[in-house]
């Protein structure tokens, strides 16, 4: 098998085509073999034996509905918070590369949704260990914990194959 049937993804929808997972090649293979999916997409990718070719789906859909906890708790850590942010500092609107505490731990802070950004080394070696109101700095839009289907993206990551995309638009 050559490496990209190994690092291929795809997307797997629920009958109601709302974004499930994400599955190996060799997943959803299975899947295609056990009548589970209905392929929507294909990609490049094939897999070969003497008597057939099954063509590896990009995107899929599951024959059956299954029911999805919508409140997936999703990890706080820092490359949530980036998929959260959109990788842009919220006191300054460039590349983040750090994440901060607007109330500072030290201070009584805690570290839940709404009081983590993400933040720029330079934002954040301003901030440091002050209170917000102490600082120049300002935040472009407040924390909120994720909603709805936000965990999905936390699955794909932040670079999805753009064949997903109209998919993932209710993401």
């Amino acid at each position: 098998m050559n490496k990209n049937f190994h690092n291929h993804r795809t997307l797997i929808l629920n009958a109601t085509y709302q974004p499930l997972s994400i599955a190996s090649a060799k997943r959803s293979v299975a899947l295609i073999l056990s009548n589970k999916i209905n392929v929507i997409k294909t990609s490049n990718l094939e897999l070969r034996s003497e008597s057939s070719t099954i063509k590896i789906p990009k995107v899929a859909a599951l024959n059956y509905y299954v029911k999805a906890p919508y409140a997936r708790r999703v990890a706080l850590n820092r490359e949530n918070i980036f998929i959260r942010d959109h990788n842009i500092c919220q006191y300054c609107g460039v590349q983040a590369e750090s994440i901060d505490h607007i109330i500072p731990k030290s201070k009584g802070g805690k570290h839940e949704w709404q009081n983590v950004v993400a933040c720029c080394k330079r934002c954040n070696l301003i901030k440091a260990d002050k209170d917000l109101n102490q600082t120049i700095l300002k935040l472009i839009q407040s924390p909120l914990a994720p909603e709805g289907n936000f965990w999905i993206k936390t699955i794909i990551g932040s670079n999805p194959d753009p064949e997903w995309e109209e998919y993932l638009i209710s993401a």
